[in-house]
């Protein structure tokens, strides 16, 4: 099954993803498979919180860190196209015995959805500070 647009899911996820450019605090989840693109949860306070954003790590690009979304439910929810109230209605049924959330992520996630220059600037500008760089 797809999940996360065809990335491979690090399960447990990854304290170090081996890439100087990965921030000292991510917890790593996913890695595109392709010039080391991985994607991370920062750690706040040394956890991962509610309010963890979700960052892409790019070690080829000078840049190389983008934030994508302030949390991980909003990572999923904008991946998906939905609000995170409408991906809460997801959860329930799977809390509920349905086998729910994979076939939806596995259908609906695209990490284009996640990707646009003003909308990645805003959410680095705005969550940025928390990237702790080695």
């Amino acid at each position: 099954m797809r999940v996360l647009d065809g990335d491979d899911v690090l399960v447990p996820p990854v304290e170090d993803f081996g890439y100087p450019s990965t921030p000292r605090n991510a917890l790593t989840f996913a890695s595109m498979g392709v010039d080391g693109v991985h994607y991370a949860v920062l750690k706040r306070g040394g956890m991962v919180r509610d309010d963890s954003p979700v960052i892409q790590v790019s070690p080829m690009d000078s840049d190389g860190v983008l934030v994508l979304a302030e949390s991980f439910l909003q990572y999923l929810a904008g991946g998906c196209g939905i609000s995170s109230r409408q991906l809460e209605i997801v959860f329930s049924a799977q809390r509920a015995g349905k086998r729910a959330l994979l076939p939806f992520i596995a259908e609906h996630f695209r990490r284009a959805r996640l990707i646009s220059e003003e909308r990645n600037a805003e959410m680095t500008a705005r969550y940025g500070n928390l990237i702790e760089r080695k």
